[in-house]
């Protein structure tokens, strides 16, 4: 899907949405992810040294829908998170499909366990992998969508099939290094328009990138103010303390 054109609206219902996102809080976000992955690999000054070009990398698997709406498309809501993640290029962020591909590659439809997490990110030659779920979901104003994410990031250095820096051509041995080791970001949230501070913080978001409130009246907005609003919550939130 494009950034720059209309876009459809991915649930069934709800007016095609125009909106811009603002550039400032998607360098936010980029940023938080880059100190939050330099912070817990402890490799901020090697990468920079070795690996100047090399952005880090976050996978997004597949929106898993929890919220028993059978309309929600979660193909597209997969593409929607992609696409604000990426916009800016200061992270690599593998495209859904390529993420989907690996995925079945790998003969999983979501990788679950920190070993399923460690292949998926081998195989996509990415540090962190984002998991992200709707909890709850209403279509018609006043909208309701309740979003749960989980950011692995891996700890320590890994041995990356992808690494540019290897001279080694043979492939990585998974069972020839220890098993993953993964920090857990969590954060959740039920963003609920008839809530009169939620409803006035989507105005506020509306305004710093469309001028109106249309995530109040289109759903496709108000599932990327959502977004917005969780990855800032998961990039600030603390690690908890194993899986």
């Amino acid at each position: 899907m494009g950034s720059d054109g209309p876009m459809k609206p991915f649930f069934g219902v709800g007016g095609t949405s125009t909106n811009r996102q603002d550039a400032m809080t998607t360098v936010r976000i980029q940023m938080a992810v880059l100190c939050s992955v330099f912070t817990l690999l402890g490799c901020h000054q090697s990468m920079m040294q070795t690996q100047p070009n090399q952005a880090l990398g976050v996978a997004v698997q597949p929106v898993r829908n929890e919220s028993g709406w059978g309309g929600f498309e979660g193909d597209r809501a997969t593409d929607a998170v992609v696409e604000r993640l990426a916009r800016g290029g200061s992270l690599f962020v593998p495209p859904a499909d390529r993420v989907r591909a690996a995925l079945a590659d790998l003969g999983l439809d979501r990788a679950r366990t920190p070993a399923e997490l460690d292949r998926l990110a081998d195989a996509l030659g990415v540090q962190c992998v984002l998991t992200v779920s709707t909890t709850s979901f209403d279509p018609y104003p006043p909208f309701v969508v309740g979003l749960e994410g989980v950011l692995h990031e891996r700890r320590g250095e890994q041995a990356n099939p992808h690494d540019p820096v290897r001279t080694d051509a043979s492939p990585v041995d998974p069972g020839a290094r220890p098993a993953a080791a993964l920090q857990a970001f969590r954060a959740g949230r039920v963003f609920d328009a008839q809530d009169a501070d939620t409803a006035s913080d989507a105005k506020t978001w509306a305004r710093s990138r469309v001028g109106h409130n249309a995530p109040l009246r289109e759903m496709d907005s108000y599932f990327r103010y959502a977004v917005d609003r969780l990855l800032e919550a998961l990039m600030a939130s603390k690690p908890n303390a194993g899986m």
